[in-house]
């Protein structure tokens, strides 16, 4: 085949935020009536505190024959032939297209002044929605259920068999868990019990963090420079407290962190800290119970997701993190993504890359993660992916 099979790694879906209310449960749709105009407004002014309110709007302006493909099925579909995407991972959307579910159950899903009840019934008007989605292209759709795991393992645990059964492919889980259990606690066991069962992939997509006072000077640096920290703690959780030896057939991918360069950086200081040494010995052999590096169990149970940060030649960074590893990923509808030039960008973060690393990068690894039948997807990608005479390829 002279294209590459291109599986995005990272794309967004979401309704218009009025028309959640059909997928809602009729007894939460009176208070959906309630909220709506309030938590439009809330994302409104969360553009203008992250100062993107002006970007956002040009970019809809310029942009707005194709940004309907969040949620208008055929529209999605020419977007991603002219992408050179036959298949794509899915997560809910954020405040870029003002399509959040309701309720807190959205990209985020912080727990910060959430009612679990609610939040469950958005994350599930979400998953309804999108399972109909995905139906449309089951080939091309990779949908992730939201998954609000801090409040009720036995709900969430319930959901996840709900998803397999409906034709969805992972769970995003939150990655903020401030003033809750972590991931290594022993009582979201059944979870990961179900998610290793159903060979459902568990997601953590970055965006979400901790409150910050918006009047102090600075906070927006503080996050940025903050966030990849916050969706990095589910793995330090799930690698040290053994997550992984219990349940070694579980798959996880973190997706969009902001810099390729970080993981090297996490997998370094976890390796370290996983020896004991002088520095550590006073704290105990907190190591003794791990059957593998904290590397090894990234390179067996761990995928990372790349999209806005493929800005550039990383490929010292991508060998460090293990080339089998590593997903390209569009971000599609997002500004900050690759669309509407993704072969330009495309070719600006991986020429140079040879042929084999460019297979798995560009599809074969998203293949294995999500376990998907690359015969029909390289179908369509024979007729829409990108040609690989085009890529400049080491020798």
């Amino acid at each position: 085949m002279d294209r590459y099979l291109l599986i995005s790694s990272d794309g967004h879906a979401g309704l218009p935020p009025e028309r959640y209310r059909e997928y809602l449960d009729p007894q939460y749709r009176e208070k959906f009536d309630e909220e709506l105009a309030k938590e439009i407004a809330e994302r409104a002014d969360a553009e203008n505190a992250f100062l993107i309110s002006d970007f956002n709007t040009k970019w809809r302006d310029e942009n707005a024959d194709g940004l309907d493909g969040a949620w208008d099925s055929a529209i999605r579909n020419k977007v991603m032939d002219a992408d050179g995407v036959a298949a794509e991972v899915l997560f809910t959307d954020g405040i870029t297209e003002n399509n959040s579910p309701p309720f807190g159950g959205d990209l985020g899903m912080r727990p910060f002044d959430a009612d679990p009840e609610l939040q469950w019934a958005g994350a599930r008007s979400f998953n309804r929605w999108l399972s109909e989605f995905c139906q449309d292209e089951p080939l091309r759709r990779l949908g992730m259920g939201l998954c609000p795991a801090l409040w009720d393992v036995e709900t969430s645990v319930r959901e996840i068999y709900w998803a397999k059964e409906n034709g969805l492919k992972g769970m995003q889980l939150s990655h903020i868990v401030e003033g809750y259990d972590n991931y290594n606690h022993p009582k979201y066991y059944p979870m990961w019990a179900a998610l290793e069962e159903t060979g459902m992939v568990v997601n953590f997509h970055s965006g979400a963090s901790q409150p910050y006072d918006r009047s102090s000077p600075g906070w927006l640096g503080i996050y940025c420079s903050e966030y990849p920290f916050w969706l990095s703690r589910p793995l330090i959780a799930m690698i040290f407290g053994g997550v992984f030896d219990r349940f070694p057939k579980l798959k996880v991918a973190f997706t969009e962190v902001g810099g390729d360069f970080w993981w090297p950086a996490i997998m370094q200081m976890m390796d370290f800290r996983a020896k004991v040494k002088k520095g550590s010995a006073k704290m105990g052999d907190h190591s003794a119970k791990l059957a593998l590096s904290p590397t090894e169990y990234l390179r067996r149970n761990v995928w990372i997701g790349s999209s806005a940060q493929m800005d550039d030649q990383n490929y010292e960074d991508y060998h460090k993190i293990g080339i089998g590893r590593v997903m390209w990923g569009t971000d599609y509808p997002h500004p900050e993504g690759t669309w509407p030039n993704t072969d330009e960008q495309m070719h600006g973060a991986l020429d140079g890359l040879n042929e084999a690393d460019l297979e798995r990068v560009l599809g074969l690894n998203a293949a294995e993660c999500f376990d998907l039948d690359i015969e029909p997807l390289n179908k369509i990608a024979s007729k829409i992916g990108p040609l690989r005479s085009r890529f400049k390829q080491a020798a």
